[in-house]
């Protein structure tokens, strides 16, 4: 373990704690992960509502691959050029699991540098360093790779704390903080989900660890009670400030991640407008030259979504 300041040892530790060998459908998929990109893959993150709820044959799996480069996945093209300007890439793949099941995941490249960025929160954006608040499995071959990640892993509940403090103050209960952080989280995606009960949802399936992590970050009063200072009004403004730069940043960035997802993701741009549509009830037609040229012409068409309400 790498020297950490207070208090990211003890995060470090909880972070720890919820390693477990992959194994199942999990397992099965990660290999295939790793047949399909070789030598490229420095690490999987197992994460998401298959390893929250249990896995199930209708459950995609989640999973953040880290490589080293991009140009390792994707040449020297455009494809790798956006996902460097733009991370992650999103990919999907189906394969035959245990006992002939039909195994189906939606994973995210990323480099193993942004990946450390983004998650340990060295970026505006909030995807990543809210996502890790909750659980997630590393599989990694390498222990200095795996230590690296473990450690960023525990830096982000730590900056997604400090995000959302200044909106609250007094008495709070143990997982109060975290479902406003993630639901503020959620309102910069575009997600098909309520934010404030899909946050709701997630903390109260793990109200122990949630309960450690506040324990961790938060002060108690006298009577031992979870209590967050006053942070006066200019740090409150600029906290909420933040967060509606994240929201105002946050719609175009993902249609734009969805847009770019049609030259990796294996159902193309006929798939990634059905999303938006399931997301917003905006339909759109492709013109032939978007069909042919999805990245090229992603900002025309992220465009004419966005005239149309699709981010909203």
């Amino acid at each position: 373990m790498s020297r950490l300041p207070p208090p990211l040892p003890a995060l470090r530790a909880l972070v720890e704690a919820d390693q477990r060998p992959l194994t199942g459908a999990a397992l099965a998929m990660a290999e295939a992960i790793r047949a399909r990109h070789g030598d490229a893959v420095r690490a999987l993150i197992f994460y998401g509502s298959a390893l929250r709820e249990g896995e199930a044959a209708a459950k995609m799996l989640d999973f953040y691959v880290i490589v080293g480069s991009y140009r390792a996945v994707h040449g020297t093209g455009l494809r790798a050029f956006a996902t460097w300007i733009l991370p992650p890439s999103v990919h999907f793949l189906q394969i035959d699991g245990p006992e002939g099941r039909k195994l189906r995941s939606k994973y995210a490249i990323i480099s193993e540098r942004a990946f450390h960025r983004r998650a340990g929160g060295g970026v505006l954006e909030s995807m990543l360093w809210a996502r890790f608040t909750q659980p997630a499995t590393v599989q990694c071959d390498d222990p200095a790779t795996r230590a690296a990640l473990l450690d960023t892993l525990a830096r982000a509940p730590a900056h997604f704390a400090r995000q959302t403090r200044p909106l609250l103050d007094g008495r709070i209960g143990p997982g109060d903080l975290w479902v406003r952080g993630l639901a503020e989280s959620y309102r910069t995606e575009l997600r098909p989900e309520r934010p404030l009960p899909r946050a709701t949802e997630i903390v109260e399936r793990a109200p122990d660890r949630y309960a450690r992590l506040s324990d961790i970050l938060l002060e108690r009063d006298a009577a031992g009670h979870l209590c967050l200072p006053d942070p006066g009004r200019a740090a409150r403004l600029a906290c909420k400030a933040r967060w509606l730069a994240r929201r105002v940043a946050g719609k175009p960035l993902g249609a734009l991640r969805v847009l770019k997802a049609a030259t990796t993701f294996d159902a193309g741009l006929d798939y990634i407008l059905e999303k938006i549509e399931s997301h917003s009830g905006v339909r759109m037609e492709p013109t032939e030259a978007e069909r042919r040229h999805p990245v090229l012409n992603a900002p025309r068409l992220a465009w004419r979504l966005w005239r149309a309400g699709a981010f909203r």
